[in-house]
């Protein structure tokens, strides 16, 4: 057939046209890569509109604190409303206190992922905050109210953690003032008056009641953001209801003079606060959450009805609080989901609603193909710790992926089993009659507990070839605060090391400033870290040496009803070499922790955020005499829950 100059424009067209179709079709293809991101198991993302977003967080309201999810529960309409908006979660887990529930939330991960039991020096620079990666995202990020999820380095701040803006509290000791070393255990936090920063900087005093001086706020910085036509994010933490129960006297003669009346009229002025916010906001474009961040006190009434336990325990009551999510016309309204949902949710589905790819080494799920389509999310584990340094124990609940059961241990003991199928209240204790669920559910939860401990720092090659540096989770990696272990592998040393006289000693191990580990030959090892150091005769330099270095360095409580007591311990081989509990601790300088970690002759390192303990140890619990006894006869008798050493142990010196 010849061809004519028709033809060519035929074939031409054709081929314009299946390169738009091929082009088309990638675009689709990474339009719908990308949205697979965020929209997981559903048939389709979320909406299209990409939403400023509004996350209000309770402190300490409990599960019947709110007629949202109780009918019979406080009233509180205004939150109930925002309900009947959205969807409410009633098996929404929690953590059991205030820091971690909040780290929790701000980075998508466990809170022990980030040395928080419950305490904790900061959210690490390797995770980056939910602020951060809207901020990234073109967002303006803000925050109102109470931090409290690290705040001993500037660092760790709100405005270091991606909030371009912030007023309010480190944590609720400020409210009274400057807390000072001398000061430390005495200052309360008050609604009245409060003291409070703005962007980081000093504490002033505003006069008038904290929730309505921070709500004013708010609505305030609403108004302004929606004027500036940029998407936004507000995170807007109140201390309500937390204690002191401190209600305005507005809301306070509505109530009887006692304490549920006082308790009742605080909620009153929370959900008043909520409703305020709420209208200030254009919800067309508004993905609001609500949620608590632990269970209540049960001090002024049964805040978590119909559940067992309160805040601060293992039990469910401490953990079930209210999460709720509305944005009219993109959610359904008036729906009620019973699946196992957690706090650290949230983070990937405010990304998901935002249309930004989530990390891929979160812990929570994405809640959007549940809502919109009722499909299921993955069942997960979900473990909770908390360390109690006064026993050198830990306290710690387990729920299996089947969420029916929970796994509790409360001041280290014998874990009770709790069959919440049967009894949801969580409140019998079945363990006697299931031995094997116990054991099962308690190896499972020790499983959980290990690989949250464990650092994923970052390797690399050192200025000799025989070292190794590590770096990243630099607060938690470097002895600093709180509990740390490095675990090591040394050994066998180049021969003739060990006879060499050419220097004192040699070291295997460190971080330049902070501390040495040094084999000195015809000696053995010496830790050295500030004026103290621990030794180890027994090391072999023909071998590889399992060598853990761990410890817990206590600074001063902000409600410190003793004097902190700090430890370290040298272990090798998995026997107590060395320890010295009669530390002056002093954190290490903030410049220093981000230098690597150095081991030297082709040794290997590991690295956990808790410190670890042997039965084998010595044994002095700080508590009332009364308990002394208790607590020395279970350590005797093997009956604590203690992190032990054989954990690292059995990561070190094993053969390929």
């Amino acid at each position: 057939m010849p061809v004519t100059r028709s033809s060519l424009l035929d074939d031409k067209h054709s081929i314009t046209i299946i390169l738009l179709a091929i082009l088309a079709f990638s675009l689709w293809s990474s339009v719908r890569e990308f949205d697979t991101d965020f929209a997981s198991a559903a048939e389709e993302p979320p909406p299209v509109i990409t939403p400023n977003i509004l996350l209000i967080v309770a402190d300490d309201l409990g599960y019947d604190d709110t007629s949202a999810l109780n009918s019979n529960g406080l009233p509180t309409p205004n939150i109930r409303q925002l309900a009947q908006e959205g969807v409410t979660f009633s098996r929404h887990y929690a953590d059991s206190t205030c820091t971690p529930s909040r780290v929790a939330i701000l980075s998508g991960r466990y809170p022990e992922r980030s040395g928080f039991r419950p305490v904790g020096s900061e959210i690490p620079a390797e995770f980056l905050t939910i602020a951060e990666q809207l901020q990234r995202a073109g967002y303006s990020t803000n925050l109102t109210g109470k931090w409290h999820a690290g705040e001993e380095r500037l660092q760790a701040w709100p405005q270091n953690k991606g909030f371009d803006h912030w007023f309010g509290f480190l944590n609720q000791w400020e409210l009274a003032g400057e807390i000072t070393d001398a000061n430390k255990g005495q200052r309360r936090p008050t609604y009245h008056n409060p003291m409070l920063r703005e962007q980081g900087g000093e504490l002033h005093r505003y006069e008038g009641h904290l929730t309505d001086i921070l709500t004013d706020h708010t609505i305030r910085k609403i108004e302004q953001l929606q004027a500036a036509g940029k998407p936004w994010f507000l995170y807007h933490a109140f201390l309500a209801p937390h204690q002191p129960i401190q209600p305005h006297p507005r809301f306070a003669e509505q109530f009887p003079d006692t304490p549920e009346g006082k308790y009742t009229a605080l909620v009153t002025q929370l959900d008043d606060a909520v409703g305020r916010i709420v209208q200030a906001v254009d919800r067309k474009n508004t993905l609001i959450v609500f949620v608590s961040d632990n269970g209540g006190t049960n001090s002024e009434r049964n805040n978590n009805f119909p559940f067992f336990g309160k805040k601060n325990e293992m039990y469910e009551g401490a953990f079930r609080t209210p999460l709720i999510m509305s944005w009219p016309e993109n959610i359904p309204q008036g729906k009620t989901i019973d699946d196992v949902v957690m706090n650290v949710d949230i983070y990937p589905t405010l990304l998901a609603a935002a249309k930004v790819p989530a990390p891929p080494d979160l812990d929570g799920s994405n809640l959007w193909p549940l809502f919109l389509h009722d499909n299921a999310i993955p069942p997960r584990r979900r473990s909770w710790e908390v360390y109690s340094a006064n026993v050198n124990t830990l306290n710690f609940s387990y729920l299996p992926e089947s969420g029916d059961w929970r796994l509790a241990s409360l001041h280290g003991f014998s874990p009770g089993l709790f069959d919440l199928l049967g009894n949801p209240s969580g409140e019998e204790d079945v363990a006697s009659q299931h031995p094997v669920a116990v054991a099962e559910f308690t190896a499972e939860f020790w499983r959980e507990h290990w690989r949250k401990s464990l650092l994923a720092v970052s390797e690399s090659p050192g200025t000799d070839p025989s070292q190794t540096l590590y770096s990243g989770f630099d607060a938690m990696r470097t002895p600093q605060r709180f509990g740390f272990t490095v675990g090591l592998e040394i050994g066998p040393l180049p021969v003739g090391l060990s006879t060499s006289n050419d220097q004192p000693f040699h070291r295997l191990a460190g971080q330049e400033g902070l501390w040495d580990l040094r084999f000195i030959p015809g000696q053995g090892l010496e830790w050295h870290m500030g004026d103290v150091v621990l030794t180890d005769p027994y090391f072999e330099p023909a071998r590889c040496n399992a060598i853990i270095l761990t410890g817990y360095f206590e600074p001063v409580g902000h409600l410190s009803k003793r004097a902190p007591q700090s430890t370290m311990k040298l272990y090798s081989s998995g026997f107590l070499r060395d320890a010295n509990s009669d530390i002056a601790y002093s954190p290490a300088a903030d410049d220093h922790l981000d230098t690597p970690t150095f081991v030297n002759f082709h040794g290997k390192a590991r690295f956990s955020n808790t410190m670890l303990s042997s039965f084998a140890d010595s044994y002095s619990p700080r508590v009332a005499p009364q308990f002394a006894d208790v607590y020395t006869s279970m350590h005797r008798e093997r009956k604590l829950t203690l992190l032990d050493v054989k954990m690292m142990d059995a990561e070190l010196c094993q053969s390929p």
